[in-house]
């Protein structure tokens, strides 16, 4: 019950862009110790990936939160002289986010915290900040209001005044006065676009009239491009002359994409718990490409690929092979002992199964002993047989040390590339050109990660190495000195005692070089380099070597043992969570509205604590007639069945035929219920009566035979006894007319239809691909 009502405060939490539903049918009202060790362990894998993108954030963006600090600082310092009257501090960023807002933010507050401690220091300039956003700011009064109120309000508590308006500039600049020392007051206009421009127009106007004695800085967030700068196309001449306007591009798009995804999967320092797979990469990428390059969107992402990752039961031992208990031998015996986890001692078991050979035994008439087991082109020994609890256990540690192991290797094979292909290539731009089907894309492209991933840059490897046998001794020197430097620099021991080896050999061979006065030196331009016999032989070796070490370390994680626990591999990545179809959905809605209003109900009575109903998980194996469908859905029916261009008047005729006979319905079935007899769901007893002709053979539009079936099926003497009476049959008109026209307007809310003044009674569809 617990875990239901933090979901739904989740849900109703705005602050929270990622909410984790779990799938399947299990009990809302029970979660299962499988549920909840899995969530522990996603908590845990997921803070340590979001606190290294963090860092790797607060590391790109460093250098504009400084600009900006420093460009406050000096607002009212490095100014222009001569001028004919001060101007306005204008700092325009594009290409903003919330993570850099926050850290620009969380600056300016450390310095109003240090002039709180310290109000002497007059070194370090002071700045109080507050922050306006498009809906506060309808008008100047209110926006005005918003400047004084966000710095008054926040400092020193002053007295009652009533010569002064809280939207009166006057106040500011006599609370201003009054403070010591004076600080810089940093005004931020969020998401600016969406300003009405007449209205800052009025506040630039009167803000520019009080400066520098009231030292305001406006720092504008805008997510549009620098060029064409929608301030300049939107504000006048007039207003621009007022400012001081100070752009600065935030470093933003498939730089930003590539480093976070790289220095978070593909680093040596860091070693997350869950890798991603070639699918969710490239859909990251992907989607960072086509819709928005933004921190936000590449973490959110992020998260939701982990999410997707802790729906198996496997990714239980993600961190580890506890399942909450405090010893070994007590976690051994759950596993063996609970039902609940008799899922998941079934999936390791068939895995392991897998990966385990048959036994060596001679093949009949040979004495040479069968091969161990091949499983996706990996070799695996009998060493994965598991019989007990224990034996899965030890499996599963064991598979993990293997697995990190490998990704440790994979990751030093990359970074290794990197370098030679950046010293045997140049710069990127060199083969920008270059397609990623042919796997010939740079090592530090975001496209390369998922060939990497998938095994399939073989090409791109000998390319490189064909490049480092044709290096000159001096490029050959550079690159083994890169190599042996980034060997020497590795803060693990553990991935320092895996490359000994290889650093040794790097050693070894920068001892082979010629020495440095025998370098021919840098050819002239457009002149190939000259390679002498000696240093051809040696980058013929150097080739050779770094083939071997990239081929050999370059391994598909997917062939490893229990590989699905720590790596998603080609699992897709849930789009419909980001690019959700809310079209479909509301079409969906409209045709089988039931099946929302009790899916809906249900979520509404488990959050009250109460149990779901039995059709939540049967279902309801009666499709309801069309007579028992909502207002808006009966005419969202006829309106499926209609043309390109719908007559208003047959459509309320139609709509009219369906009220009626769902009024003549309800009326039968609350007779019989008085009478003790029981429906059948179609407005009919359990006993046959006579047909007659129903009165919807008479509508121009269709009629659904089922409605038609259920008119057929009354009888004369009950008809007689619906008949209503001249005020009431009045009565009845009227509601069917508003209950219609109620259904059109919600249609035409949601866009269903277009209006024409053509034919003012008649109006026109706007979907037609409408399923069944």
């Amino acid at each position: 019950m617990a875990g239901i009502s933090t979901m739904m405060e989740d849900l109703d939490d705005p602050a929270k862009t990622c909410v984790y539903i779990p799938p399947g049918k299990q009990s809302a009202t029970a979660p299962s110790d499988d549920y909840e060790l899995r969530m522990q362990a996603y908590r845990t894998a997921w803070s340590k990936c979001l606190n290294r993108v963090q860092s790797i954030l607060r590391a790109l963006q460093g250098p504009s939160v400084d600009k900006v600090t420093a460009k406050v600082i000096n607002a009212y310092n490095d100014v222009l002289p001569g001028l004919p009257y001060p101007e306005l501090p204008v700092i325009a960023l594009h290409g903003t986010n919330a993570s850099l807002v926050e850290n620009i933010s969380h600056a300016f507050h450390r310095r109003e915290t240090a002039s709180l401690d310290e109000p002497g220091d007059l070194d370090d300039a002071q700045v109080l900040q507050t922050h306006l956003h498009p809906a506060e700011c309808s008008s100047v009064a209110n926006m005005m209001k918003g400047i004084i109120t966000g710095f008054v309000e926040s400092g020193s508590k002053r007295r009652p005044m009533t010569a002064l308006a809280n939207f009166d500039i006057n106040l500011l600049r006599a609370w201003h006065s009054s403070q010591a020392p004076k600080a810089q007051l940093v005004i931020f206009l969020h998401e600016f676009e969406k300003f009405d421009s007449s209205v800052v127009q009025d506040m630039f106007y009167i803000c520019s009239m009080h400066i520098p004695h009231l030292p305001l800085v406006f720092v504008i967030l805008m997510a549009s491009p620098p060029v064409p700068s929608y301030l300049h196309s939107a504000y006048p001449r007039s207003t621009l002359a007022l400012l001081r306007v100070q752009p600065i591009v935030v470093s933003s798009g498939p730089t930003m994409v590539k480093d976070v995804l790289t220095k978070t999967f593909f680093d040596l320092e860091f070693e997350p718990d869950v890798m991603l797979g070639p699918s969710a990469l490239e859909f990251i990428t992907e989607f960072s490409t086509r819709h928005i390059t933004s921190p936000d969107v590449v973490t959110t992402l992020l998260q939701i690929a982990y999410m997707k990752h802790f729906t198996q039961p496997l990714s239980i031992f993600t961190i580890g092979e506890s399942l909450g208990e405090p010893s070994q031998r007590k976690n051994e015996l759950k596993l063996g002992s609970d039902p609940g986890l008799r899922a998941l001692v079934e999936g390791l078991q068939l895995r392991l199964f897998a990966t385990t050979p048959p036994s060596s035994q001679p093949r009949a008439g040979s004495s040479t002993p069968v091969s161990p087991k091949k499983a996706n082109g990996a070799v695996h020994g009998d060493q994965w047989r598991a019989d007990t609890a224990g034996d899965l256990m030890d499996c599963v540690s064991r598979a993990r040390v293997a697995f990190r192991k490998n990704a440790r290797r994979m990751r030093a094979a990359f970074a290794i590339a990197g370098i030679a292909e950046r010293v045997a290539l140049g710069a990127p731009q060199t083969h920008t050109g270059r397609s990623t089907e042919d796997a010939n894309v740079r090592f530090d492209s975001p496209g390369m990660l998922s060939v990497i991933m998938r095994g399939r840059a073989g090409s791109h490897i000998r390319y490189v190495c064909m490049a480092v046998r044709k290096l000159p001794s001096y490029k050959l020197r550079e690159l083994l000195h890169e190599l042996h430097a980034f060997l020497r620099d590795l803060q693990s021991a553990d991935i320092k005692r895996d490359e000994e080896n290889a650093r040794v050999w790097i050693v070894t061979t920068i001892n082979r070089l010629p020495p440095q006065t025998d370098d021919p030196g840098l050819p002239e331009d457009g002149m190939p380099a000259v390679q002498g016999p000696a240093v051809k032989e040696l980058a013929a070796v150097v080739g050779d070597w770094l083939q071997a070490y990239i081929t050999e370390r370059l391994v598909r994680l997917d062939e490893q043992v229990l590989w699905d626990i720590w790596y998603t591999g080609n699992t897709p990545f849930p789009s419909e969570l980001v690019n959700p179809a809310p079209r479909p959905t509301i079409i969906s809605a409209l045709l089988h509205p039931h099946d929302f209003a009790r899916a809906h109900a249900d979520m509404a009575r488990v959050s009250a604590g109460g149990e779901p109903t039995a059709e939540t998980d049967v279902g309801d194996p009666r499709e309801p007639a069309l007579w028992e469908l909502p207002d808006t859905s009966i005419a969202f029916r006829r309106y499926v069945e209609a043309g390109r261009m719908v007559n208003v008047y047959d459509w309320f005729e139609s709509f009219a035929v369906v009220l009626e006979d769902q009024r003549r319905k309800l009326r039968r079935r609350a007779r019989l219920l008085a009478e003790g007899r029981t429906d059948d769901g179609k407005g009919k007893a359990r006993y046959g009566g006579r047909r007659g002709r129903s009165r919807s053979a008479d509508v121009d539009m269709d009629v659904d035979p089922d409605m038609a079936d259920d008119g057929a099926g009354e009888e004369s003497d009950e008809e007689e006894l619906d008949e209503l009476d001249e005020e009431e049959e009045e009565k009845w008109k009227i509601e069917v007319q508003a209950r219609f026209m109620r259904a059109l307007h919600e249609l035409d809310y949601m866009g269903f239809v277009k209006h024409t003044g053509r034919k003012p009674d008649h109006v026109i569809r706007t979907i037609y691909d409408v399923p069944d």
